[in-house]
């Protein structure tokens, strides 16, 4: 097939396509990542939108929570499902030579987190509160680890890359500038 095709692909959370799927007070755009999504056009990328696992769970009326309230046996087996499905979905482009380039997730969230996850702090001595009782760790966040292990089962091996979310770059203003960059010199 002789078309102006690049045969790049970048599967990309729901969330940095569609900001209304967020928890309440933690969109930063009005629509979308805009600056993150300007980059994958301008690059000549295919975006492959991954479903929100945390919508297949409880829909947009759920409240910010850490990794540790997702991270259950029933939580996984749905995640894992979906990322099976995923996966047997990207197995038809790969099968056409297609290149999955990239995952790219919501740094921090407790499902689609690539680096880093939140947990509540250990000596919380009130009823818990997000994002007063939060620690941000290094870890990946629970349905990226089921996806990276379903894509690793058909062979595929992208980077993967968070987009820092609210929490993050208030805590570290850089870090969105710097993972542009890495994204920028990746595709």
């Amino acid at each position: 097939m002789k078309d102006k095709r690049s045969g790049k692909i970048v599967l990309v959370a729901h969330c940095l396509l569609n900001v209304h799927s967020l928890e309440d007070n933690l969109a930063t755009y009005p629509g979308l990542e805009e600056e993150v999504i300007n980059l994958l056009i301008e690059k000549g990328v295919s975006l492959y939108q991954i479903l929100c696992p945390e919508i297949e769970l409880s829909g947009i009326f759920r409240k910010a929570l850490p990794k540790e309230s997702y991270d259950h046996p029933k939580i996984r087996k749905i995640y894992r499902q979906l990322a099976d499905k995923i996966a047997d979905n990207l197995k038809w482009y790969v099968k056409k030579d297609y290149k999955i380039i990239a995952v790219i997730g919501a740094e921090a969230s407790p499902s689609c987190g690539i680096e880093l996850v939140g947990r509540w702090k250990e000596k919380t001595k009130s009823k818990r509160e997000f994002p007063r009782d939060i620690e941000f760790i290094s870890g990946m966040g629970v349905f990226m680890e089921e996806l990276k292990s379903a894509l690793t089962k058909i062979n595929v091996y992208p980077e993967w890359i968070g987009i820092p979310g609210k929490s993050i770059r208030t805590l570290k203003p850089e870090s969105f500038e710097e993972t542009l960059n890495k994204l920028n010199k990746l595709l």
